[in-house]
């Protein structure tokens, strides 16, 4: 899970051209990070004075759009929400159409990109950007016909768990069965940080596809900052001497988490490492690993404890030994990724 502090910038937004006719090809915008994104580069070219960058407010105004033509199965926001008593203040979601295998009607879109020809693409309702590492000193956003050769896909997702949920899917033009490069995460991370939203958060779950042969990002807006966000961590690595990545174990929180932060690069990721559950066979979403939960009835909505999701979480949860042998494994690699 991603989210990025603001720093100040210029961003460009290309207009003089209409988008192109439906028949030409995916009626859609191509995103490119301006050259301050350059190469690893993670800070944000928005500044607080200047309000929503242009990346926040072009997927906003595709998700909503993508809603109003009523392609979304339900309303999220009209979902009830409440705070679970307790310290750690677990948030339940009461949504009875939410659909955890919504991912499996995406199939065919998947499979069109199998046998894609350059230039030429099937029309996608669902599809609302393409993102791209650009060249120019700004970012810039022009009509598109075609998908980006090592890029990002915007997807929405019509079963969302909160507002603006998307998934954040590879060009599959160079895309390896169920492998992702490098540049993919990269590419993930700058979107959250180009988007510089406080409530943008991304996630990437590594064992909850339903799509076995495609790995991909989602993100969603959390009105309100997550549960993991407020527990109390300790430095398990801190290389201010030689760096400013520093690894962190979350403490007295139900699943044993590490944390990355870099001050330099104004980012936080969580890692939450799990056993797969032996009576569902499942693994926790990144959401739920965050303290976020979803209910499907009234009557689980209103017995949710923080007991009960506390067993839940605790059960996904490595043992002592192995993740001890984690840390040490993500302390060694922070420290190769500075000598």
């Amino acid at each position: 899970m991603v989210s990025a502090a603001k720093v100040e910038g210029e961003c460009l937004f290309l207009s003089k051209n209409s988008p192109p006719d439906q028949s030409e090809g995916v009626k859609t915008y191509l995103y490119h990070f301006g050259a301050e994104h350059g190469n690893n580069d993670l800070k944000s070219v928005a500044s607080p004075e200047q309000g929503p960058s242009l990346l926040d407010t072009i997927l906003l105004s595709q998700w909503d759009n993508f809603s109003w033509k009523g392609h979304m199965n339900y309303d999220v926001t009209a979902c009830e929400l409440k705070v679970i008593e307790g310290g750690r203040n677990f948030v339940g979601q009461l949504n009875n159409k939410w659909n955890s295998f919504s991912l499996k009607e995406y199939g065919r879109f998947f499979e069109s990109f199998r046998s894609l020809k350059p230039n030429r693409t099937k029309s996608y309702e669902g599809l609302l950007l393409c993102i791209a590492q650009g060249d120019k000193d700004r970012p810039e956003v022009a009509p598109s016909v075609s998908p980006p050769k090592d890029g990002l896909l915007l997807i929405a997702n019509a079963y969302p768990v909160e507002y603006g949920h998307i998934f954040l899917v590879p060009s599959a033009i160079n895309q390896l069965s169920c492998y992702w490069d490098k540049m993919m995460f990269i590419l993930a991370t700058k979107v959250a940080s180009e988007v510089n939203n406080a409530a943008f958060r991304v996630s990437f779950d590594s064992g909850t596809s339903v799509e076995s042969d495609h790995l991909f990002f989602q993100a969603c807006y959390f009105a309100n900052p997550l549960p993991v966000e407020s527990a109390s961590t300790v430095a398990v690595y801190d290389g201010k001497a030689t760096s400013d990545i520093i690894v962190s174990e979350m403490l007295e929180y139900p699943l044993k988490a590490l944390v990355f932060t870099s001050n330099n690069l104004k980012t936080l990721v969580f890692l939450f490492p799990q056993v797969k559950n032996l009576v569902t066979g499942c693994f926790l979403s990144a959401w739920e690993c965050s303290g976020y939960f979803v209910y499907h009835t009234k009557s689980e909505f209103d017995s949710a404890s923080e007991t009960e999701i506390s067993k839940r979480m605790a059960s996904a949860s490595l043992q002592d030994g192995a993740f001890e042998d984690l840390k040490h494994l993500c302390c060694s690699i922070a420290n190769d990724l500075v000598n």
